[in-house]
């Protein structure tokens, strides 16, 4: 059985700040200098505009001259800012309990990270959230979960196309923070339950689930926004199972996850099997597996970094526990679900070697419809008399092999190899012949005539179907 060690004691820890309790009326009015300052996050070299003193406030968490800070704000606003316990003063500065992060078009507080050994903790938008966005099928729905919700990212950006989203977490302070961050950025459409996962849910069903739960496997499960609360995988893999049984048919659900999986076995093996009898279609996307030593050097905290001894005290045991449990390697991705109760589903599993770069939510709107054309009966047939055309792809010829690689350049630029002819297939494709037509034309062509091209041709176009590097018209 797998164990938390027992050193892993619980320890009193610092009380992170109250929620501010703002009216309307001053959201606006804090909202409105937001965004007459053009508020951003990135440095600047300008000394005392409005701008630098935001950021300097909001992004750096710096103490600021109360006479700046009158710059910004009238002296009523800022009294309300202190009182409601945003700001904090002491000897004529004034200094922001929360920062302030601007994400696409919204501004959202959350913790400063001098926090996060707090218990209620929220964390602020990091990649894992940024990851998870970008991942996310952006279409408009009636209900939409945000489990896990921290400050609220998802839950407002599902807000923007859904009638009513929920948002859950099992820390009341993130759930403050979520209404805080709606109300600041006009939302009345996120509803907020306290509890454990689906237990608040009362059996409610969604188009759209997104989950950044903690996956983060660790021997000392500290961190409640980010660590799992069962030993090894076994929360992960729970939920795994709970997750589609929450979806609407027809509806999507996103999921960051790690999990555990053997030297000797195939890195998506462990979550296939979890997923066997999920009734959704399944698209796995890998990135990397870890040794433990790695994982724990990504994990191990900061706090704990800056103490060299400390840190190597705590990478050992990490290590000792890791090898104890049978823990050999962890891997890191994500699963995007769609519900289709069905007794053929397909698991779909790819590796993505690069970062992703924007937006992957309509690419993976034509993944799930072209997997579904080709599980259909005869794909080959009707794909022959299908015009195709690419998707945000680049061809790199390489001779020595005799292959071409193929690349996606947005999304989650995935890869390929492919045969030379589809390669001078691919640059025939004009959004008006069909891909039968254009077998005939290579055919005749004197570098292919007298061989079977359609073969080849046919298996590399399923693959980059596959791939969402083409699409239909």
């Amino acid at each position: 059985m797998v164990k938390f060690p027992e050193h892993a004691v619980t320890l009193p820890r610092p009380h992170a700040p109250f929620i501010p309790n703002f009216s309307t009326i001053d959201l606006i009015e804090l909202r409105r200098v937001f965004d007459k300052n053009y508020y951003s996050s990135e440095p600047s070299a300008e000394v005392d505009t409005g701008p630098t003193i935001l950021k300097m406030l909001f992004a750096r968490g710096l103490s600021i001259d109360i006479e700046k800070a009158e710059r910004l704000f009238h002296p009523q606003m800022l009294d309300t800012m202190i009182n409601c316990g945003l700001l904090s003063q002491e000897k004529g500065e004034v200094k922001s309990l929360f920062q302030a992060q601007p994400y696409q078009g919204m501004i959202l507080f959350s913790d400063y990270y001098q926090w996060e050994h707090s218990n209620d903790y929220v964390l602020p938008i990091g990649p894992a959230g940024h990851y998870l966005a970008n991942l996310t099928i952006r279409r408009k729905v009636n209900s939409a979960l945000d489990l896990g919700c921290g400050c609220g990212i998802q839950a407002l950006l599902a807000a923007r196309h859904s009638a009513h989203v929920i948002a859950t977490d099992i820390n009341p302070r993130a759930l403050a923070l979520t209404r805080l961050n709606s109300a600041l950025n006009g939302f009345k459409n996120i509803e907020t339950l306290e509890g454990r996962y689906f237990e608040p849910l009362q059996g409610k069903n969604f188009d759209l689930i997104l989950a950044n739960l903690p996956y983060v496997i660790t021997p000392e499960n500290r961190h409640v926004y980010s660590d799992v609360d069962q030993p090894g995988n076994l929360s992960i893999h729970k939920w795994l199972i709970e997750i589609p049984n929450h979806i609407q048919e027809g509806g999507f659900a996103h999921v960051l996850v790690n999990w555990v999986h053997r030297i000797d076995e195939a890195w998506w093996l462990p979550l296939r099997q979890t997923l066997t009898d999920s009734h959704s279609d399944t698209w796995l996307i890998y990135t990397a597996s870890k040794q433990p030593g790695e994982y724990a050097n990504i994990w191990i905290d900061q706090q704990t970094r800056n103490d060299p001894v400390k840190f190597e005290k705590t990478k050992r045991a990490w290590l000792k526990w890791y090898r104890s449990n049978h823990i050999p390697q962890i891997a890191l991705g994500a699963i995007v679900l769609r519900r289709r109760t069905s007794t053929d589903n397909w698991f779909q599993a790819v590796q993505a070697k690069k970062n992703l770069e924007g937006s992957a939510g309509d690419q993976f709107q034509r993944l799930f419809a072209i997997h579904d054309f080709l599980t259909s009966p005869n794909p080959s047939n009707l794909l022959l008399d299908k015009i195709i055309i690419s998707v945000d792809m680049e061809i790199l010829p390489n001779k020595e092999e005799k292959r071409c690689l193929v690349s996606q350049l947005k999304g989650l630029r995935l890869e390929a190899e492919i045969q030379p002819v589809t390669s001078a297939l691919l640059h025939r494709l004009d959004g008006h012949t069909s891909l039968r037509s254009i077998l005939n034309i290579l055919s005749s062509e004197p570098e292919f005539a007298g061989t079977d091209i359609r073969g080849a041709v046919e298996a590399d176009i399923k693959t980059l179907l596959k791939l969402g590097m083409l699409e239909f018209l």
